[in-house]
């Protein structure tokens, strides 16, 4: 249906892998965004990791962070014909809400600059079942089901050439995830464009 993609996006395992820079390629992938409360609690830990830890870091715009959901593809173009599968997978995916907790900082180590991230095993499962469920829709409308073994969800809030050891939070932060959402990042833009978002059903 489309050309070979790569599998990873900002799922990363903590270690170091052979990649061009990230502003090289396109990428389209499936998010969690937070809520405004958790959004402002990202910003303080990104303010605080950068005034005592990382002062010369390159921080995440407010805009940017997010969790990583799942990642159609990555390549230098991404076809009009991927990006139409994504939004009718999209589509028909039913899934509960539920909320992540971050409870620590690590660095996953990369080529270029390191990512200093938030991390954290609550709502893990959960994710990984809508994860796992974009794959296999994807892989029903002909697409490559792109599922990743090490899955660890994580929010993204500084690029920096150090290394941060783990910390740990005095306080989790707890996102809500009531919704998804299909994102778009051009080659050459910093931004992202959303293409696409879909409510997760509240329990019964």
């Amino acid at each position: 249906m489309h050309e070979s993609l790569q599998a990873s996006f900002d799922f990363a395992s903590p270690k170091t892998r052979q990649q061009p820079s990230r502003f090289d390629r396109e990428s389209l992938f499936f998010a969690i965004l937070p809520d405004s409360r958790s959004l402002d609690e990202c910003v303080a830990i990104r303010q605080w990791l950068q005034q005592d830890y990382l002062p010369l870091a390159s921080p995440r715009p407010p805009a940017a962070i997010h969790v990583s959901l799942y990642c159609v593809g990555k390549s230098a173009h991404i076809p009009e014909t991927v990006i139409a599968a994504a939004r009718q997978a999209g589509t028909a995916i039913e899934a509960c809400q539920f909320e992540l907790a971050f409870d620590h900082v690590i660095t996953f180590l990369l080529p270029q600059d390191n990512a200093i991230v938030l991390a954290g095993k609550g709502g893990r499962e959960l994710l990984r079942q809508l994860h796992v469920q974009i794959a296999i829709e994807m892989h029903r409308l002909g697409a490559d089901a792109n599922l990743n073994p090490n899955f660890q969800p994580h929010a993204t809030l500084l690029y920096d050439r150090d290394v941060v050891p783990r910390i740990a939070l005095q306080k989790p932060v707890v996102m809500a995830a009531r919704e998804f959402v299909l994102l778009h990042n051009r080659r050459g833009h910093a931004g992202y464009e959303e293409l696409g978002r879909w409510p997760l059903h509240a329990r019964g």
